[in-house]
């Protein structure tokens, strides 16, 4: 055998290697581009444009859906198989589907309680509001985090190309 098919068969080895990495990759670009939503404070759809998220009516200075970060921690790879990724956020956020698809709360006599509480801890009229509150539910708006978008097929095409030419430039 010459040299080109020694550098041949390596070519392919290191291709089959690839073939078996992406699909994680794929997973890191999926997970990285649903934790930019928050940073964003929208849904990136393609071309770069954002679907920005309702602002709350109290606003504390800080960004949509990030208290404590747990929410955008909590995104991550489920599973890899069958050609398949399947990203998620993590089973023990239970509040997570609420803000992706919204929905609503009712409000129970606890709730109350606690609004009282925060009301003579804090002195804060908003407190006051919520506990006297008429209302018999909260209305959560869709806050879309995670979910199919079409600004995800440029950066892993991006991304199958950046690697193929690091295999390529080897053998060139």
């Amino acid at each position: 055998m010459n040299d080109n098919s020694k550098k041949f068969d390596k070519f392919i080895a290191d291709y089959a290697v690839l073939k078996r990495k992406l699909p994680r990759m794929y997973g890191i670009e999926a997970v990285n581009l649903f934790k930019e939503n928050f940073d964003k404070e929208g849904f990136i759809v393609g071309n770069g444009s954002v679907i920005k998220w309702k602002k709350t009516r109290r606003n504390t200075g800080r960004k949509v859906l990030k208290k404590s970060g747990r929410l955008q921690r909590g995104i991550h790879i489920k599973r890899i198989g069958n050609g398949r990724v399947v990203v998620g956020v993590d089973s023990n956020i239970k509040y997570a589907a609420l803000h992706n698809f919204g929905g609503t709360i009712p409000i129970t006599p606890k709730m109350r309680r606690y609004f009282w509480a925060m009301f003579k801890q804090t002195g804060d009229a908003y407190f006051k509001g919520m506990a006297l509150t008429k209302k018999k539910e909260f209305v959560i708006p869709e806050r879309k985090y995670i979910g199919k978008t079409s600004a995800m097929e440029p950066r892993l095409d991006r991304r199958t190309i950046k690697e193929l030419k690091k295999i390529t430039q080897k053998y060139t």
